[in-house]
């Protein structure tokens, strides 16, 4: 199977504000682990919201980065890492992701901006009967309150044709309470500047998600991609007083070059 990077690499559940751009992510690439040295690089769109929970969306630029040699690697969604172990059944590797935080303009007056973070990730993935487990974790390492969040996804690469290929999935997120505080959390200042009530919730499952992945080979080197998804915020995540839409659905398209 060949590999591809699909825009579905670019929705990974570190990255909240384009959360579930980020959480189409992933299968591919886990599922052709087990190839050699490789370089593909492309473009795209996706339309996400502008915070988690928000009721509006935007269109934002889709980077598809897909690059291993040796146990190195460097792909949209995953960031860079080091692949520790890696058979034709498992791999587990460390990495570093970035979290994505919001602007001030993207959320309800009176919140304020949340800055970016550098994560720590550790991940295992296992192949099994033509699916894909894969179980992560990001730990903010440059601004620790940002917290942890742990993720679990389920997927199944299919053939359609020798060219058409799609990647459905299901996924699940954990979160801390310093993770859930950051995103989802009001504070005394915030609840008087925006007028919405204080909130602090405790760790617990954020959301959960199913999502399509897909990759048509135009010629031997380029490539269609892209994905849709859905999520939905669950316990107090949904709760927050800044969540005006607990499901949120995003997409995403591009054209990849493999070198």
């Amino acid at each position: 199977m060949k590999r591809f990077p699909s825009a579905a690499g670019y929705f990974h559940p570190v990255l909240p504000a384009t959360i579930l751009i980020a959480t189409v992510a992933l299968p591919a690439q886990a599922v052709l682990a087990a190839e050699g040295d490789h370089l593909t690089f492309g473009l795209g769109a996706g339309i996400v919201p502008r915070y988690e929970g928000s009721d509006e969306h935007r269109v934002t630029a889709v980077p598809l980065i897909d690059a291993q040699y040796g146990l190195f690697f460097a792909r949209s969604g995953d960031g860079l890492g080091l692949k520790l172990l890696q058979t034709p059944q498992f791999t587990a590797g460390v990495g570093l992701n970035w979290m994505q935080g919001y602007d001030r303009d993207d959320v309800p007056d009176g919140i304020g901006k949340l800055s970016d973070a550098l994560g720590a990730r550790i991940f295992v993935s296992t192949h099994f009967s033509g699916a894909v487990a894969t179980l992560s974790a990001t730990q903010a390492v440059t601004k620790s309150e940002r917290g942890l969040i742990a993720n679990a996804r389920l997927s199944y690469p299919y053939d359609v044709t020798d060219r058409f290929k799609v990647v459905p999935s299901v996924a699940v997120n954990w979160a801390n309470a310093k993770y859930m505080n950051s995103y989802f959390g009001i504070d005394s200042e915030q609840a008087a500047r925006s007028g919405l009530s204080k909130y602090h919730p405790s760790a617990g499952f954020k959301d959960a998600s199913l999502r399509v992945g897909f990759n048509y080979e135009l010629s031997k080197n380029w490539n269609i991609t892209g994905a849709v998804g859905v999520s939905r915020l669950l316990g107090n995540a949904a709760d927050s007083p800044l969540v005006k839409r607990k499901t949120q659905v995003v997409g995403a398209i591009g054209v990849t070059y493999d070198f």
